[in-house]
């Protein structure tokens, strides 16, 4: 995603830390989760902390340091919630429902369990950081940060928000952040006859909405943290970007339809902002299976140039090629943690003649951040790898297997953070199976 209608990659770099989690948590530690889970306020600074230090303490701090400011509701609304939108543009909403930015707060396990990490790492609490993209609002955050103690950024100084609605914090990435700003809803036309302020908003489909949370670069060498998140530089040098096409035309496909009941279709867009599509829980698994039938799957896995027989006994090299065909960024993009397994199996019955397994991912080591390999697939590069064998001397077919898979957590920390039941580390996405005649 791309800053290119706004501020320049400096800016872009600044921008966001929607995935920032899995490597502050890696390197630091999160003492505070109880604050931000809705428990005990710590105790009270010498001097009472007021709502305009809090305003104040967050504009002096970078774009992925601090929430979207705080919104009175817009006139004719009840609040902020989705839950209210629901009822006029149910259609977005059951989609919205069943995203991924729906389900970044409670329903995210291995989110909370890093969270959790901070109760036993007392001054050493960054959590405030990481509830910026999870829950962006100001309305949804429960305590501000309204200083820091000697300045250091692992010792906030915690006001009571006044304003905080719980259950808007429930809907993690939630309708109002993207499109409320001061008490006014953006939306794409403005033109409507809405029981609500609307305005045009054509920012709603530049790169910049996006970048916001996920792009995030940035080296915290004062707490020993950092994020590696180059989600948004990726796309910017990618040919997406030479093509015009920014994060909503593939994440947010088109689709003509009426913005509530009785008004007349128009164009909007798809509200299920797919990516891995990689379930939060098992139990979302079905309501996904429906949603991935508007996606493409980013890498594309086939065979090369395959011969129509073989030889009984012939010594063979069959090819295989992997292709970031369908994202305009890196593929696998976001959390550090992200990896492919693409497979490739030669077969005779239920014997294994050959077999290769490519992973497709960084690696990271995190005291201190070392990025120790990196083997990504850029956007719309393809990479090929062989197997070598030799034929059966007897006749029959050989089987020719090639499987995908998509992970967004290694098993060794699926296992550390207790989640089976909980939480879903991969899926398998694609598995092809075909015959070769063996003459």
């Amino acid at each position: 995603m791309s800053e290119s209608e706004g501020a320049g990659a400096g800016d872009l770099l600044k921008a966001g830390a929607a995935s920032l989690i899995v490597s502050l948590v890696l390197v630091g530690g999160f003492a505070g989760a109880g604050f931000l889970l809705g428990g005990k306020l710590p105790k009270a600074p010498p001097e009472e902390l007021t709502l305009h230090d809090a305003r104040a303490f967050y504009k002096a701090q970078p774009r992925y340091l601090r929430p979207l400011p705080y919104s009175e509701t817009p006139a004719g609304l009840a609040n902020l919630r989705a839950e209210t939108c629901g009822p006029c543009h149910n259609e977005i909403y059951e989609e919205w429902r069943v995203s991924t930015h729906a389900r970044a707060w409670e329903d995210d396990a291995q989110f909370q369990e890093e969270l959790k990490k901070g109760k036993h790492t007392p001054g050493k609490d960054t959590t405030w950081i990481c509830a910026n993209c999870h829950t962006p609002l100001e309305n949804q955050l429960p305590f501000l940060v309204a200083g820091l103690v000697d300045g250091k950024r692992d010792q906030p100084r915690y006001l009571k928000n006044p304003n905080h609605d719980a259950r808007l914090q429930l809907e993690a990435v939630t309708c109002a952040t993207c499109h409320v700003r001061d008490g006014v809803v953006l939306g794409p036309y403005g033109n409507t006859k809405a029981p609500h302020p609307v305005r045009k908003a054509p920012e709603l489909l530049e790169a910049s909405l996006c970048t916001q949370c996920h792009q995030a670069k940035a080296h915290l060498d004062d707490i020993a943290l950092a994020c590696v998140f180059d989600t948004g530089l990726e796309w910017k040098e990618g040919p997406a970007a030479q093509r015009g096409e920014t994060c909503q035309h593939c994440h947010m496909p088109e689709v003509e339809r009426p913005l509530m009941p009785g008004f007349p279709k128009r164009k909007t867009r798809r509200h299920w902002f797919g990516g891995s599509l990689i379930p939060k829980h098992p139990k979302f698994e079905a309501e996904l299976k429906e949603v991935r039938k508007h996606y493409d799957d980013g890498v594309t896995l086939r065979w090369v140039e395959l011969p129509e027989q073989v030889r009984a006994g012939q010594e063979l090299e069959l090819r295989f090629a992997a292709k970031n065909e369908h994202a305009g960024h890196h593929v696998p993009s976001g959390d550090p943690e992200r990896f492919l397994l693409l497979r490739a199996e030669v077969r005779v019955g239920e014997t294994v003649l050959a077999s290769r397994e490519e992973r497709i991912g960084a690696v990271y080591e995190w005291e201190p951040v070392k990025k120790v390999s990196d083997n990504r697939l850029a956007a719309g590069e393809e990479r090929t790898w062989s197997l070598k064998f030799a034929a059966p001397a007897e006749g029959g077919e050989l089987k020719l297997v090639l499987v995908a898979s998509k992970h967004r957590i290694s098993q060794e920390n699926f296992d550390y953070h207790h989640l089976e039941g909980r939480y879903v580390a991969g899926r398998e996405y694609l598995r092809e199976e075909r015959a070769l005649p063996l003459r």
